[in-house]
Parts: structure tokens; sequence; C-alpha cells
């Protein structure tokens, strides 16, 4: 999981290419003559087991917002066992139609502008901890808070120093957490449970330089491998991931398979890189994820890599039973017996910060405060819609309200019908960039022309309209 500070709320944003089916061939016409013996007409029986099973309907599925939450501002967290939500310092818990709180963090370091409440970590019911920083940027000292069952509080950067916390794991009956501080360098520490005394490997027995790696105040020792996120399997392997000696483009995890010995597994020849804050998730057994491109897969002692799809795979989530789930365009999918399956489609592309499926195998999502996912109207462009769009991608923050867009607006100028589009900067979930096209061909045809035009872009075709759209002007090449 990612554990960082929450100061920003980010959206899940999700897309899927369709394909459109060919109409049926005229078959041949029947002969004029009669064969002397006419052949036995089949059994309507016979004719149906000849034909091919329908294909399965895979749903559309909307956020419809949570009744209990509608009227607050939370947000949403899923740990094992329950859905929490927070507002301001409480902490609650999903129950059938209704928020039950079931406790707060403290409330104090007014010198600094109180805390405020990140995120929530653990398991229900006596093992939930609640991540909570100050409201100073300058002086945020990250701290992980016991809120149920018997726990102790850890700080990082206690008096305001540089800190922060990496995230937290279970193992058994013991939780643990990582981070970082200027005192005491990076650490692993038990906050829950029998104590279990983590070493990572250090700079110099994993082969690091003396110039590569960081070392905290007044200590001689640096990591080899300084974590960046935690996770534990059910069968009791802790995994770290971070760079190897600190280079920036030397993903690497640190595995024990038992308490007190690791070893490095160098990730370089399957991922590029890991990002500052990965994600892992934990599975059933041995197994555990990686949210990368390609996505990982650890089990019984190695990576692997999952196959991947036509569009990247994000947003990951792991079902109560175990399957891992993910979005990947504008469908959500389900990895089982060495494959990805689509198990429903968005109406459109969405962003999410939180998405988790309960024991229901409802999926709920962080979208206006909590909502569930309901099944709607599709948006595939079937021959019946009226306005077929091709969306391009969400709108980086950095561009300004009047940004034109060249390098986009560029390689649609050589369109052969540029004149029938339109390039159009819409806001549904933030800034998003599109193209308005007179029909379900013509969207095709720009989809194609995209992509062999620009690099690692993944158009969709939807039936949708955007409100109050901004027109880019696009002018034909010449």
């Amino acid at each position: 999981m990612i554990f960082r500070s929450r100061i920003l709320s980010l959206a899940a944003l999700s897309a899927l290419a369709l394909s459109c089916s060919k109409s049926t061939p005229t078959p041949e016409k029947e002969a004029t003559s009669t064969p002397s013996t006419a052949p036995v007409a089949p059994s309507a029986s016979a004719v149906s087991t000849e034909r091919e099973p329908p294909k399965p309907t895979i749903p559309t599925l909307a956020p419809e917002p949570f009744e209990a939450t509608r009227m607050l501002s939370v947000d949403l967290f899923a740990i094992e066992g329950a859905l929490l939500v927070t507002e301001g310092l409480r902490v609650g818990r999903i129950v059938e139609e209704r928020v039950e709180w079931i406790g707060s963090i403290p409330d104090g370091n007014e010198s600094l502008g109180g805390n405020r409440l990140s995120s929530v970590h653990g398991y229900w019911p006596d093992g939930v901890d609640v991540l909570y920083t100050t409201n100073n940027g300058r002086a945020l000292m990250p701290t992980l808070f016991p809120l149920t069952g018997k726990g102790v509080e850890r700080r990082f950067g206690p008096g305001g120093g540089l800190g922060w916390i990496n995230g937290t794991t279970r193992l058994g009956k013991t939780t643990l957490v990582a981070g970082y501080d200027g005192e005491g360098g990076h650490r692993i520490e038990t906050v829950r449970g029998p104590t279990w005394v983590i070493k990572p490997l250090d700079a110099e027995k994993g082969g690091c330089k003396e110039d590569e790696v960081r070392k905290a105040w007044g200590n001689n020792a640096a990591l080899a491998l300084p974590p960046r996120a935690i996770a534990g399997t059910e069968a009791g392997t802790l995994v770290t991931l971070g760079n190897l000696c600190e280079r920036e483009k030397s993903p690497a995890a640190e595995v024990w398979d038992q308490p007190g010995k690791s070893r490095i597994i160098e990730l370089g020849s399957m991922v590029k890189e890991l990002g500052y804050f990965p994600k892992m998730l934990r599975g059933k057994g041995d197994d555990l994820w990686v949210e990368s491109t390609p996505v990982l897969h650890y089990n019984g002692g190695k990576f692997e890599t999952l196959p991947a799809l036509d569009k990247p795979i994000r947003d990951l989530f792991v079902s109560p039973s175990g399957k891992l789930h993910g979005i990947a365009g504008r469908s959500i999918v389900r990895y089982d017996e060495g494959k990805w399956t689509t198990i429903a489609n968005f109406p459109r592309p969405m962003r999410f910060s939180t998405i988790a499926m309960d024991e229901k195998e409802t999926i709920w999502v962080s979208y206006s405060g909590v909502s569930r996912l309901r099944e709607t109207q599709s948006a595939d462009p079937e021959d019946h819609c009226t306005t077929p769009f091709v969306y391009l991608y969400e709108v980086s923050w950095k561009n300004d309200a009047k940004y034109t867009y060249p390098t986009t607006a560029k390689a649609l100028s050589t369109f052969p019908a540029v004149a029938d589009l339109g390039l159009v900067e819409y806001y549904e979930d933030g800034r998003r960039l599109g193209v308005t096209v007179k029909s379900k061909e013509q969207g095709e045809a720009v989809i194609a022309h995209v992509k062999a035009n620009m690099k690692d872009e993944h158009p969709e075709l939807i039936c949708y309209a955007p409100r109050s759209p901004r027109v880019i002007e696009i002018k034909a090449a010449k």
C-alpha cells in the first residue's frame, strides 16, 4: 500500500478500447435444382447445439453515492476485514447501510496547526492503526497511532525534524512499521504483538559504494536497500522494495524468508522503475503483487511478471478471496489462471484514490466521498450512439487554462478528414482532452491515427458528450 500523507486527493482514471462487430455476409442463394432424395431437415435441437453460445454480457458500472456519507467530507480506506471512512480526526466503519464511528486520533500539536488524519491501515477489529501528521508542512512528525487493540505509538522526525513513514504490514500476530528520520535513519520496528528484530542488509554487504548511500546524522551505517514500501505474506515472508544503493534506476526487493536473514532480488530485468512510493498488495498464502508496469507477482521466493494488456494495468486491489483485480483503460479486470478477464466497464474514464471489494463482491470507490459501483446504461458506441467521442488523456495540472496542446494538435493535423474533428478540453473529475467525431467508424480511424503518430497513448472510443468544452483549433497540415 501507499502510505504517504494525502495532501492532495487523487482521482482514478480508466478507459477501454472497443471493437465493433462486422455485418454477417449475405448467404449464397440456394440451388435451383432439387436432388432426387431430399436430405432430412435437422431437428431444432440439433440446430441449437451447432450454434455458438452467446457471448457473456459485460456490465457497465458507475458510482452511486453511499447515503450514510452523502453529506459528509470523508475519505475511504480498505483494511483487512473492514471498509473504513475518515472525517476530520475520527474513523468509522461501514456496517450495512450506516457508518459506525469507532474512534479518533489525538487532537494536539496546536503550535503546529493541529493534527490531520492521513490514512488508515491494519486489520479489523483489534489491529486498526492510523497515520497522522501535523498541519505544518515543515514539521509533519508522521505518527502511527493504534486506534483499536493493543499497540504502541511510533513517531518519525520527533520535534519537527525530517521524517516519513513508508508503510506498515502484518506478519502473524506482529505488526511492523517502516520509516525514516534524520536521527535514526531507515528502520523497521514492531508496533503490535511479539517483537521481530528486522535488520536490513547494510550498504557494504550489498555492494554499494561509499558515495552512493546516505547516512543518518550520527550514524555510520547505511542500508543497501532503503525501504520505500513494506509488505508481508500470510505465509510469513517479509518484502521491502526500493532502489539498490539508492541508484535512480535499480529497482530491487529485500526478502526475509525467515526472521534475521535477508537477501536482495534485483528487479531491473523486469521493470524499469518502481516509483518513490511503490504499492504492494497481499494475497493468500505467499502471494504478493507489485503495482508496476508490468505487474509483478511474488511467491515462493521469486518474482515474475504478469501478462500485459494493450493498456496499462493500475489501481490494483485484491478481493477478500485473494483474487487480484485492477483497472485497464475503461475496464475492471481480474487475474485468474494465468490471464486477465474483463468483469465490468466504466461508462467513461474515471479516477479513484481508493477502490476495494467487500465480502459480497460489491466494489466501493472514493467518489463523491464514498460510492458503490452499480450497473448502469452502457456507454459503448453502438450504431444508435449520436455522440461518439474519442477520449485522449488526463491533462497535466501544469498546463495553463489556454494551453493549445501543440503536440496533439500536430498529430491530428494529418488526419485525412481533420475538418470533421473537434479537439476539446473539458472537466470531468479533472481536466481532460478528447476529440469529437462524426461516427463510430471515424472514431476508430482517429484512434488508429493517434496510435500511429503519438507514442504511448491509449485513446478510447465512447458514447459521450462533454459539458461546456473548450474547443482547440486544429490546422490541417499542408
